[in-house]
C-alpha cells in the first residue's frame, strides 16, 4: 500500500472514531433532558430536510439545487444519526388515583 492510502484510511478513521465520541458525548450529557414536544419537534425538522434534500439531487434543472441538495441531505442525515441517540425525557406516568379508577370499572 502506498503513503497515501494509508494516511487516507488513517484520517478517515479519526474522522469516524471523533464522530462515534461525539455522539456518545451529547448522549450521555443530554439523555432526558429533552421534552418530549421539542424532540419530535426537532426530529420533523431534520426529516423535512432530509426529504428537501432529495429533492434538490434529483431535479434535473438547477445545479446549484444538486449542490445544495447533497450539502443539506448529507448534514441533516448526520442530525438525524445524531439526534436519534438522544431519548427525550420519559412519558409522565399516570397516578396512583387515576389507576386505581381504572381498575374498579
Amino acid at each position: 500500500m502506498t503513503l497515501q492510502a494509508v494516511l487516507f484510511i488513517v484520517g478517515f478513521l479519526a474522522i469516524l472514531l471523533a464522530y462515534i465520541f461525539f455522539i456518545a458525548f451529547l448522549a450521555r450529557r443530554l439523555r432526558g433532558k429533552i421534552p418530549h414536544r421539542v424532540h419530535a419537534t426537532v426530529e420533523m425538522i431534520i426529516i423535512a430536510g432530509i426529504l428537501l434534500g432529495v429533492v434538490g439531487i434529483f431535479q434535473p434543472w438547477l445545479q446549484a439545487g444538486y449542490t445544495y441538495g447533497f450539502t443539506l441531505l448529507l448534514y441533516s442525515t448526520l442530525s438525524f444519526i445524531v439526534w436519534s441517540h438522544i431519548p427525550p425525557q420519559p412519558a409522565p406516568h399516570k397516578s396512583a388515583a387515576v389507576t386505581e379508577t381504572e381498575r374498579r370499572r
